[in-house]
């Protein structure tokens, strides 16, 4: 009996000399507080965490984690706005038609009203003549073109929209039916090819008398470009 109760005092030391020795090492009970925003930053990033903050409760460590996703959402926005503004800023961009327009008339003009007008358009690559053996330039096929010309009155009210239509190597030309009172009429060509376009705004000017055809009494108005 007297050999029990001495195995059970040392049993009884034994154990509480642990315990100190196990809060002795404690970092919290020491004072020494983890890095709960390493723990986080690692956590985000898919790391394994080692220092798992037990001093917090759930809704605390919760919160952090929230703080940190929301700053980084914030830091990702920051970075793809440029990038977004890049790609808008390419896909709202039209390359233009390295042309010119050679030649521009009406026939017959100034006309009269129900005359049949016929359109006639010519074109020029411009970079023609700036190309050399050392900066070759890329030449623009004139032959598969659409071509339009959109007539506006004296006031910018459209009144027609004619498709032109290749009728030479670089001649484009349509038919437009003057039904129309008595004014001068703007027409702005409009070209366009697989990937580029161009306009010529006010190539030409027609005018349409009521019942005359005064040829020699009107100056017509021509814009090459």
């Amino acid at each position: 009996m007297r050999y029990t109760e001495i195995l059970l005092i040392l049993t009884v030391m034994v154990i509480s000399n642990s315990a100190h020795a196990t809060l002795a090492t404690c970092p919290a009970c020491e004072g020494d507080k983890p890095d709960w925003m390493t723990s986080a930053t690692a956590f985000l990033e898919g790391e394994r965490i080692n220092n798992i903050p037990s001093t917090l409760s759930g809704p605390q460590q919760a919160r952090l984690l929230d703080a940190q996703i929301d700053s980084r959402k914030k830091a990702n926005q920051a970075s793809s706005a440029p990038s977004d503004t890049a790609a808008t800023s390419t896909r709202n961009s039209t390359s233009m038609l390295d042309i010119g327009l050679n030649d521009i008339r009406a026939v017959p003009n100034p006309a009269k009203f129900g005359d049949t007008v016929k359109i006639i358009a010519v074109f020029g690559n411009i970079s023609s003549n700036l190309t050399t053996p050392d900066n070759p330039s890329k030449m623009t096929d004139l032959t598969h073109m659409m071509v339009y010309a959109d007539i506006k009155n004296s006031a910018g009210l459209g009144v027609a929209r004619v498709n032109l239509k290749r009728s030479s190597e670089n001649e484009y030309a349509g038919i437009w039916n003057a039904r129309v009172g008595s004014d001068a009429y703007n027409a702005t060509i409009e070209t366009s090819g697989p990937d580029e376009s161009k306009t010529f705004d006010d190539a030409l000017q027609i005018v349409v008398k009521g019942s005359e055809n005064a040829t020699g009494k009107v100056r017509v108005i021509r814009k090459l470009g």
